[in-house]
């Protein structure tokens, strides 16, 4: 398959000072991953992990420290989005909160026809306005003429993020990052969003970096699945494999308090105390060492090492041989 983003080593340090020294939030440290062409990868992990930062570094709305970011067969590390010619048109984001992402002072016909028009995208702004009225009807905002000349502050939080997604569709984008995109939306109309996600992937074959907390969307939105812990990787698998075979003791503890993953079927509780170990100078050793039932003294002193216990399926553990 091809490749369409990799990231190598990558890493995002915040520095901060304390008395005496110069101490840092290591917010992604050392992560390495790839996306396929028309994959979906889920990045998954409790808040303050390091998944927004990570979708940030990657849509370079923020610059790493240290690593390689590989789009499109380039080298995008530490280049400023602005020297890249079409960079945004190919690599697009859909944020948390639809309200953060619409000028309050421009339309909604405003805000989808001014990008089109930067990117030369549709032969003048009746051809524009036509294309948009079409992707509206599709994505079941209709009649769209009823959307078109108001202003994001009259629309709900559900129909803003369609508009959102409808946005990123009209760029035919080659990448995707959707940081927690249905989080603030209420559950009847999270799966409408949701769906409209699949249908952009399925027509345009875009590859999407799915940022979310919740397990059952992760399993229902992707192909495989990113567990991030503390700015560190503990295990990446295909969706299926990693939730009903996991192999850290992190992702066996948010899959055994998710209520959503096979309610039926009893499973075997891990419980896991205290908070997200702190990413100011963290320790030596596994990020989950302090919270892990299972811990022993190697996993305090040495940072154990990813390794592949089956085809795609790798694990970041002492515990596992």
């Amino acid at each position: 398959m091809e490749r369409i983003l990799e990231a190598k080593r990558l890493k995002k340090y915040y520095p901060i000072r304390k008395i005496g020294r110069r101490s840092y939030v290591k917010a992604v440290d050392n992560i390495s991953f790839s996306v396929e062409k028309g994959e979906i990868l889920g990045i998954l992990g409790e808040s303050g992990c390091g998944k927004t930062t990570l979708g940030r570094v990657i849509t370079r709305l923020e610059t790493e420290n240290g690593g390689d970011i590989f789009f499109l067969g380039n080298n995008i590390s530490g280049i400023n989005y602005r020297k890249m010619k079409n960079f945004r048109q190919k690599m697009q984001v859909i944020f948390q909160n639809p309200y953060d992402s619409f000028d309050p002072r421009m339309t909604i016909i405003k805000s989808l026809e001014t990008p089109m028009k930067l990117l030369n995208i549709g032969q003048s702004k009746k051809n524009r306005i036509e294309i948009i009225r079409d992707a509206m009807e599709k994505a079941k905002l209709t009649p769209a003429y009823d959307y078109l000349e108001r202003y994001p502050h009259e629309l709900s939080g559900g129909q803003l993020q369609r508009i959102s997604m409808l946005r990123s569709m009209l760029l035919k984008p080659s990448f995707l990052v959707a940081d927690e995109c249905v989080s603030m939306l209420d559950a009847s109309v999270r799966a409408e969003v949701l769906n409209m996600l699949l249908q952009f992937r399925s027509e345009l074959e875009t590859s999407i970096l799915f940022i979310t907390h919740d397990i059952s969307v992760a399993k229902y939105m992707c192909d495989r699945i990113m567990v991030i812990y503390a700015g560190k990787v503990m295990e990446i698998a295909d969706a299926k494999e990693l939730i009903s075979n996991p192999m850290h003791p992190y992702t066996k503890a948010l899959i055994s308090y998710s209520p959503t993953i096979s309610p039926q079927k009893e499973r075997e509780r891990f419980t896991i105390a205290g908070e997200v170990v702190t990413p100011i100078d963290p320790p030596p050793g596994c990020r989950f060492a302090s919270r892990c039932p299972f811990a022993k003294g190697i996993c305090r002193t040495e940072e154990p090492e990813m390794k592949e216990i089956s085809p795609g399926h790798f694990v970041a553990c002492h515990l596992i041989d």
